[in-house]
């Protein structure tokens, strides 16, 4: 089956839940391909290269465009990270499955994760987890660095890029494979954050299983706040990026949430110098992700799982 077929077939497999897969004894004799689903967080549909974007660099999402098929006419319909999630989770509308604006899923809402290991696969997830309860709670077998909320630690870093002060992931840690707060690796975003899920879902792909395997990793890149990621810095000259088409220096109308925390990140008016910044910082982010998604991509080939998985990629 060759990819662009085999990732249509993914996407109504996701969609149409228990219907599309087999039993769990069929799953593991039919040798079913393996899932890798890449989620990141809050990225633009036009900042990869391939995609029409001169200005980014992306040479492994490039990769997945060219040797796949892309979805340029998908949207996401309820783009908050809660009711986002939880779509990708249930596919199905958040209207439907309890999470319009937050809250709680239905409790009969089967989930991605139930589905396949229904059908005989490993389930595992890696990184942030924004739904209510646990990733073990709505079908994940197990989890590596999941990325969470619910403890009272003062963030590692309380400034962004910009030097402006945090108001997001406040007190968020990576978890280990029992539950606890694995302060080494910090508290809130890091610079280094999307390096340590990449490390956790390469130790997932080394383990080398008979049965297919459904691996979920949700990066937090390129969510604020912007942290240079180290090596990064200078990579984008702020004075190189275009102002996007759209560029106003305030809202011309009153949208409902103009005092909202995402529009309060940067002080009003907007000047085109603080909007090429903070692109600049941006493109920086989803440019080291994109490299730690090189590195499990890599690891798939290494582990000679790549030409046996389907990968998915999007954003929430």
């Amino acid at each position: 089956m060759n990819l662009p077929l085999q990732l249509a077939c993914a996407a109504i497999t996701l969609a149409c839940g228990t219907s599309l897969v087999p039993s769990a004894n069929a799953a593991a004799t039919r040798g079913w391909p393996n899932i890798l689903l890449l989620v990141s967080d809050d990225q633009r549909s036009d900042t990869i290269a391939t995609l029409g974007n001169p200005h980014i660099r992306t040479p492994y999402l490039d990769r997945l465009v060219r040797q796949g098929v892309a979805f340029t006419r998908a949207i996401c319909p309820n783009p908050l990270c809660v009711t986002s999630r939880a779509e990708i989770l249930t596919g199905c509308t958040s209207f439907l499955n309890g999470v319009p604006y937050g809250g709680r899923l239905r409790p009969d809402m089967p989930t991605i994760a139930e589905t396949f290991r229904q059908a005989g696969y490993h389930t595992w997830h890696v990184g942030k987890w924004h739904v209510h309860g646990e990733p073990k709670t709505r079908g994940y077998e197990e989890t590596r660095a999941l990325y969470s909320g619910g403890g009272k630690f003062e963030n590692t870093l309380k400034r962004d890029h910009a030097g402006r002060e945090v108001t997001g992931y406040r007190g968020w840690t990576i978890k280990t494979a029992d539950g606890k707060p694995d302060l080494e690796k910090g508290v809130g975003l890091t610079a280094e954050i999307s390096r340590h899920f990449a490390d956790a879902a390469i130790e997932m792909l080394n383990r080398r299983t008979p049965e297919p395997f459904f691996l979920h990793v949700n990066f937090t890149a390129p969510h604020d706040p912007l942290i240079m990621p180290p090596g990064y810095a200078g990579r984008y000259d702020p004075a190189k990026i275009p102002l996007p088409p759209n560029f106003l220096p305030e809202h011309p109308f009153d949208h409902g949430n103009a005092r909202g925390r995402d529009e309060l990140l940067w002080p009003w008016p907007r000047t085109p110098q603080m909007v090429r910044e903070e692109l600049a910082c941006y493109y920086a982010v989803i440019s080291h992700m994109d490299g730690q998604i090189g590195r499990i991509l890599n690891a798939l080939r290494a582990n000679s799982q790549a030409d046996n998985t389907i990968i998915v990629f999007t954003s929430d």
